[in-house]
């Protein structure tokens, strides 16, 4: 759903919460909540933004991409995220007629060999982008499959 995805073993802290990544989950002092997919997308790029303003039309842009929403859908999700951070609601604000700022301070941590960063609410600041990652598995190999006719493909579908 996401443009930008992150690297997908990370996970994101921020007060009693944990946002693992890898299992699309978000976490409550260790009891999983339930999110659906745009949410949990509209959470990754609140988080992503690291307390920066993110407008309504990015928004609408990278959690629905090609895809024509009205604003309700994003005010819809949105609410529930509230919902699903119970006390914490206050997280995600409203630029009014703008967009959204996710104001907590964010932990960032790998899962494997932990590199954690400090967002810049804290003592060090974190990349913008997922895909700007300093502490970085390898690249997996991927394996291409090339169909030499139409019949070939169609028998696999």
């Amino acid at each position: 759903m996401i443009g930008v995805r992150p690297s997908g073993g990370e996970i994101f802290q921020f007060g009693g919460f944990r946002l693992l990544l890898r299992q699309r989950q978000l976490l409550a002092d260790g009891v999983p909540i339930e999110l659906g997919t745009r949410a949990f997308d509209l959470l990754l790029v609140l988080v992503e933004a690291d307390g920066s303003l993110v407008t309504k039309d990015e928004l609408l842009h990278r959690v629905w991409p090609r895809v024509v929403v009205a604003e309700e859908n994003l005010k819809v999700q949105i609410s529930a995220l509230r919902k699903a951070l119970g006390k914490d609601r206050d997280f995600i604000r409203t630029d009014f007629g703008r967009g959204y700022r996710f104001t907590a301070p964010i932990r960032s941590i790998a899962a494997r060999g932990g590199c954690p960063r400090a967002s810049r609410h804290g003592e060090r600041s974190r990349p913008r982008r997922f895909a700007q990652h300093t502490c970085r598995r390898p690249k997996r190999n991927r394996v291409a499959v090339s169909f030499s006719s139409a019949s070939a493909r169609d028998s696999l579908s």
